[in-house]
């Protein structure tokens, strides 16, 4: 059962804030998110599944991919969606966040999964 302090520690870590705020409006795979951040497949798969484990995202699969969405339900559906809409509002144009948005952009344009990139 995810509780507060789960939500709140799962913000708490700027990597995990990236994906959170590259995940805003889109869904993604892993090479996506390794290709956008620049950080070793290992890393991104610690932290997204720290974050599927606290509720923040949720995960599917096909065939060959995992992709990765922001989880609108419940519980605390409208601190997550309040939290994301804060931090991306107050870091978008601030580094690193602003270049990893417009990588994702370049990134997007070359995935050849099923990706739904929204930036």
């Amino acid at each position: 059962m995810t509780d507060i302090k789960d939500i709140l520690f799962a913000f708490s870590e700027e990597i995990r804030l990236r994906i959170i705020l590259l995940l805003k409006d889109s869904i993604l795979c892993v090479n996506c998110l390794t290709d956008t951040l620049s950080i070793p497949q290992p890393t991104i798969s610690r932290h997204l599944s720290l974050l599927r484990r606290t509720g923040v995202l949720e995960m599917t699969k096909d065939k060959l991919h995992c992709y990765y969405k922001l989880n609108k339900s419940e519980p605390f559906n409208s601190l997550k969606k309040d939290l994301t809409r804060s931090f991306y509002k107050a870091l978008k144009g601030t580094v690193p966040f602003k270049g990893d948005f417009k990588r994702l952009r370049a990134v997007g344009k070359n995935c050849n999964a099923n990706c739904k990139v929204r930036v």
